[in-house]
């Protein structure tokens, strides 16, 4: 479990006081002289930075030695220094306030030349009216402050006016100040850019974006940025592993500032784990701000840069999206990061780079994808492996939701090993892993390519259970007719060979899976996400496979209902509650992401699709879901969405206004009724309002409506499907959904087989 206990824990670090240790003399004190003697030295430089308690331990501090930081130690600074380091500090804002004036005139001067009759009104700093004008009044009020004032301001700002001869330049101000006082700074090369230029793609500057005069604007405090990088590294990186924290935290908090790509990755970073900040200081109006300008920021880079470091800014933007609506915005970027892992090659083991000369040498058509180039390191070759992994997972889990999307990745292509354990990663230690690919031998066994199990860890699996259910969602998207022999009987042999694939995915599973519940309850180091995670995979393939052949909507006298299957998906529903059950009382529920969101929401319908199929009362199990996806909710907002559905269909079936056998029948009519195409232009259209009942209906069971049935065509006189719904809605002896009518489990067909399979 090495992998997990780097990776994730359910309680955060308590912070201490202030390192605040005076050392007090005694009447047989040594002389002033010793006590400036090295062996007083202060804290270490990341602890004074955190404003934490520092121990002062050799050859490294407790804190710097349990996170696997560098401790650092500086000798103190001479008498008067910090007066000195405030003098300059003043005459720096006293130049930066003459520089912007010098700047103000000069925007005043350039626009008078431009546009003579009305731009002198408009940008100069006496006018009221002017967006620049004010930031520039603004600085210049707070170089007027006091002097401690002065220096927080410096201080906290990445950059720093400089020039000579009137010529007004930035340059990267942190340089001059001490390590523990540089705030993330980033790279100027981009930072100069007009706001009221439309950005490529479409991407509009929102309002409140921070302009070339308000730097601060860009990035929350320091403190807090540092605050916000651990909070992503606690709630999101343990099942999106794509970054290694020890390498994160050297490039976002080293001595260097920071590149531009860097930039983009901690924006994105900002963005995602904005949602999990308790701190008072940052007021929704901020975080709404803050939000606003790193999404666009990561956006308009990405459009702009086909690379990696964009695809990994984009992918943890994703997340954002992803966990706050499952609307289109999200298959937009989906639909980027997927061209964009095709495009850089990542979805293949490559052996051979290309490597170009840099010239711009115009070319006759369209280059091959030669943009990633060749991985430096293995640590490098095996992010970009998770990476393009974790695109896939995210691919997956969106369009399984859809029930009729295809894929945006296509799994012919996926011909990537299998990512190591995050302990290996973590410590840059090349291993072999798994080929994903895995052909089945004479004698019925499965052979792997490259084979070592000892090396994977929960997102291998992960990644492997996702590769079971694509081919679960390919199996189920396409129709079928129940009603001719030889296609049940080739259906259900595909759906055991599903099932069996399943079985020896879990049999293949180490010892720690069968031990998530007890590790739950143990020691909180040892308390894992991506396990849980990965356990909701599972249900939800389990569910999605065995549903069609527990509850199909459509019956025939070779197509039944399945006993086997139904208590497939009924076990699975109830290993979830139990598990959700124990990450609850452990109070865990908060580094649990979308994917997990997800599984309650199927685990939730099936519920309901189980109670509209027998006619019996509704598991009361479903309370607990709704309220463990309202309380997801505060963090990931889809899940709240997720728990408002239910709630209105749960609501409408206990109090009699309509059951819940008449909502899935509902639904299946108007998707059915919806996916119908004409045959001619000239044939006439319609439309047809749907209520918010109908609409819900729809969300809920459409998951459930199988077996699809053939595309159904519209009616040329009328406009109305020729489907016999009613019909098609019953079993052979005429019994509608909704009656008690539980499987024979002495006569299933897929345990014991008929004269049909």
């Amino acid at each position: 479990m090495a992998e997990e206990e780097a990776n994730s824990g359910f309680s955060q670090d308590e912070a201490s006081s202030p390192d605040e240790t005076p050392h007090n003399g005694s009447a047989a004190s040594p002389p002033r002289k010793r006590k400036r003697e090295k062996h007083e030295k202060t804290s270490c430089e990341l602890c004074k930075a955190r404003k934490v308690k520092c121990d002062r331990a050799e050859p490294a501090c407790s804190w710097c030695a349990r996170h696997n930081r560098t401790c650092v130690y500086l000798e103190r600074q001479k008498p008067g220094s910090r007066i000195g380091f405030t003098l300059e500090l003043e005459a720096k804002v006293n130049r930066i306030d003459a520089l912007l004036q010098a700047l103000g005139r000069r925007v005043e001067e350039h626009i008078a030349k431009d546009q003579p009759s009305a731009s002198h009104a408009s940008f100069s700093p006496s006018a009221s009216n002017g967006q620049p004008s004010s930031h520039v009044e603004g600085l210049r009020q707070e170089a007027n402050a006091s002097t401690p004032a002065r220096s927080s301001i410096v201080s906290s700002s990445p950059f720093v006016l400089s020039g000579s001869d009137g010529n007004v330049a930035l340059h990267d101000g942190s340089r001059s100040l001490p390590q523990h006082q540089q705030s993330v700074g980033f790279s100027t090369s981009n930072a100069v850019q007009n706001q009221s230029t439309p950005s490529p793609g479409g991407f509009s500057v929102p309002p409140h974006a921070p302009s070339l005069l308000s730097p601060l604007a860009e990035f929350p405090p320091q403190d807090m940025v540092y605050t916000l990088v651990d909070l992503y590294f606690k709630h999101c990186n343990t099942w999106c592993p794509i970054l290694d924290r020890k390498n994160t935290f050297t490039v976002f908090f080293g001595s260097t500032s920071l590149e531009e790509a860097d930039r983009i990755l901690l924006h994105a970073i900002v963005a995602t784990t904005l949602r999990f900040f308790k701190d008072s200081r940052l007021p929704p109006d901020m975080r709404t701000h803050h939000h606003a300008v790193s999404r666009h920021a990561v956006q308009v880079y990405a459009l702009e840069h086909v690379s990696i470091a964009a695809l990994r800014a984009l992918v943890i933007i994703c997340l954002d999206e992803l966990g706050t609506s499952n609307g289109p915005r999200g298959f937009n970027l989906l639909s980027l990061l997927a061209q964009y892992t095709r495009q850089l090659g990542l979805c293949e083991e490559v052996s051979v780079y290309l490597s170009t000369d840099t010239s711009d040498t115009p070319r006759a058509g369209p280059q091959r994808s030669v943009v990633a180039g060749r991985p430096e390191t293995w640590i490098e070759d095996e992010g970009r492996r998770r990476l393009c992994w974790m695109v896939y997972l995210l691919d997956r889990y969106a369009t399984i939701g859809t029930t009729n999307f295809d894929f945006m990745l296509d799994d012919g292509r996926m011909k990537r090993l299998l990512p190591c354990s995050y302990d290996l990663f973590s410590r840059n230690v090349p291993v072999e892993t798994r080929s994903s690919v895995a052909t089945t031998t004479q004698h019925g066994t499965v052979d792997y390519a490259v084979n070592k199990p000892e090396n994977l860890g929960s997102f291998s699996y992960h990644c492997e259970i996702l590769r079971i259910f694509s081919k679960v969602h390919d199996f189920l998207k396409a129709p079928i007719d129940v009603t001719i022999a030889s296609d049940m009987a080739s259906w259900r042999n595909t759906y055991r060979m599903l099932d069996g694939s399943l079985d020896h995915w879990l049999q293949s599973l180490p010892s720690e899976y069968n031990r998530i519940s007890a590790l739950c309850h143990s020691d909180p180091a040892s308390r894992v996400a991506n396990w849980f995670m990965l356990h909701s995979a599972y249900v939800v393939c389990v569910v999605r496979l065995h549903s069609p052949a527990a509850y199909p909507v459509v019956k025939s006298h070779i197509f039944v209902p399945s006993h086997y299957a139904m208590q497939r998906c009924l076990s699975a529903v109830q290993s979830l509650g139990d598990i959700v059950q124990d990450v609850s009382e452990a109070n865990g529920l908060d580094l649990l992401g979308p994917p997990f969101a997800f599984s309650l929401w199927v685990a939730a319908r099936l519920l309901l699709v189980h109670a509209a199929t027998i006619g019996c009362p509704l598991d009361p199990r479903i309370d607990f879901f709704i309220e463990t996806l309202t309380y997801v909710g505060q963090y990931w907002e889809v899940a709240n969405t997720y728990a408002r559905t239910l709630q209105r269909v749960v609501q409408r079936g206990r109090t009699g206004e309509l059951g819940f056998a008449a909502m899935r029948k509902s639904a299946y009519e108007l998707v059915t009724l919806t996916s119908s195409t004409r045959q001619s232009g000239l044939e006439q259209t319609s439309s047809q309002t749907a209520t918010m009942s109908e609409i819900d209906s729809m969300d809920v069971f459409d998951f459930f409506n199988y077996p699809k049935v053939a595309e159904p065509v519209l009616n040329s006189s009328n406009a109305q499907t020729n489907l016999l719904l009613s019909q098609r809605i019953s079993g052979p002896s005429g019994e509608a959904l909704g009656k008690s009518n539980v499987p024979d489990p002495e006569s299933d067909w897929f345990r014991f087989g008929t004269s049909f399979t």
